[in-house]
């Protein structure tokens, strides 16, 4: 065991689905000896820190590591995502796939995206659980919940964000076709996604008693929905890698927009695997998709080369950690890295000003949050930005 690190893991998290994302890892690591604690404080002194946030803090570790919340995370600075996540200050990495392995081996010539201790190939933790009863059972008691008929085909709405009454679209699209439809929004924060909690709550208002709409409750695992559909439909959300890592074909709407920026921008997913196409043609699409066994072969072929390690990655993180923990580098796992190089100056400047956020981020938690003076003056200044951006 390293010098002074006790055998205790933190794990860091902001949301529902980073809780998921972590949970596997936990009870790997608390069969090994090890006790486990799950804190919403990013800022938070821990032994061993797990984080999977965009902005992070691993300074308050002895030792840190850092994996992914999302597949397809900052998939928009592909394929060098790490300039604005960099990793050097993490102690590990580990990655979910070929092709993360391949974006991050292509990186490793520069210092920014190297752990201290090497980044590994490990898996992705959410699919661990679902040869295992516990998630059989999970998604029976789902069935019978919500009085799901399991003779009819299954159409699996999931999204990134919920905008434009987008929900109401899928309903109608489906009205037609003999399927049920259910729906699983993301799990949003009131506190710092209220605009986004707020439409999903109207959607199921507005979606209630419909025959054969189901609307799933958000803190629900993402692949016990999954596990019941034969077809999932989103724009450029995580959900569609995680219904390819099951075997079932997704179709991503090419003409959703994303609220993440002003104005609402197109979804952007990169991915061949995904049947595209616009929301003017999702009815006929969905229908041949369901019709169509070719797309499954498609989605399987993709899954097998680019995901080796399904179902033991809790199992491969632990190993590493144990493995380093006690001076041991040598593990196969371990992603091969590049001679390192000069940084070229756009991503120098791209660190720079992540850094200059980060600042900013710790002085809002660390002061501003716990002050009620200074949370309402930052609340009315951060009103007052909006507006004149608004009239601009």
């Amino acid at each position: 065991m390293k010098k002074n690190i006790k055998k205790e893991i933190t794990f860091i998290y902001t949301d529902k689905l980073e809780h998921q994302c972590e949970e596997p890892i936990a009870d790997e690591a608390m069969k090994r000896g090890y006790k486990i604690i799950f804190s919403d404080d990013v800022l938070k002194k821990c032994e061993i820190g797990f984080y999977c946030q965009h902005l992070n803090f691993p300074k308050n570790s002895k030792f840190s590591c850092v994996m992914l919340h999302d597949l397809g995370q900052q998939h928009g600075e592909w394929p060098v995502m790490w300039k604005n996540e960099f990793w050097n200050d993490f102690n590990l990495g580990f990655l979910p796939s070929k092709e993360w392995v391949d974006m991050w081996h292509n990186a490793s010539c520069y210092d920014f995206v190297r752990p201290k201790n090497g980044c590994y190939f490990v898996g992705w933790t959410k699919s661990d659980n679902i040869e295992k009863k516990v998630f059989t059972d999970e998604c029976e008691e789902i069935v019978a919940q919500y009085g799901i008929n399991k003779n009819k085909k299954t159409v699996l709405y999931a999204p990134s964000w919920e905008w434009d009454g987008r929900q109401l679209e899928m309903i109608e699209a489906c009205r037609e076709l003999d399927v049920n439809l259910i729906i699983k929004q993301f799990p949003w924060n009131p506190k710092t996604f209220k605009f986004q909690y707020d439409i999903c709550n109207e959607m199921a208002e507005k979606s209630k008693n419909i025959p054969n709409v189901f609307v799933l409750d958000t803190s629900i695992n993402i692949f016990n929905a999954i596990n019941l559909c034969d077809v999932l439909v989103s724009e450029e959300s995580s959900t569609l890698y995680e219904c390819m890592l099951m075997d079932k074909p997704v179709v991503a709407v090419t003409d959703w927009l994303v609220p993440d920026s002003l104005p609402p921008r197109l979804p952007d997913f990169p991915y061949d695997f995904a049947v595209k196409c616009k929301k003017a043609e999702l009815k006929e699409t969905i229908e041949n998709v369901l019709s169509d066994k070719s797309y499954i072969l498609t989605i399987k072929n993709y899954r097998q080369n680019n995901f080796p390690q399904l179902g033991n990655s809790a199992k491969n993180i632990m190993d590493v950690i144990d493995e380093v923990l006690e001076g041991k580098e040598k593990n196969p796992l371990r992603i091969h890295e590049l001679p390192l190089i000069e940084t070229p100056i756009e991503f120098k400047k791209s660190v720079k000003k992540r850094k200059f956020l980060m600042k900013k981020v710790f002085i809002k938690l660390r002061f501003v949050d716990n002050s009620k003076i200074l949370t309402v003056l930052y609340n009315f200044l951060r009103s007052v930005k909006h507006s004149f951006q608004k009239k601009g």
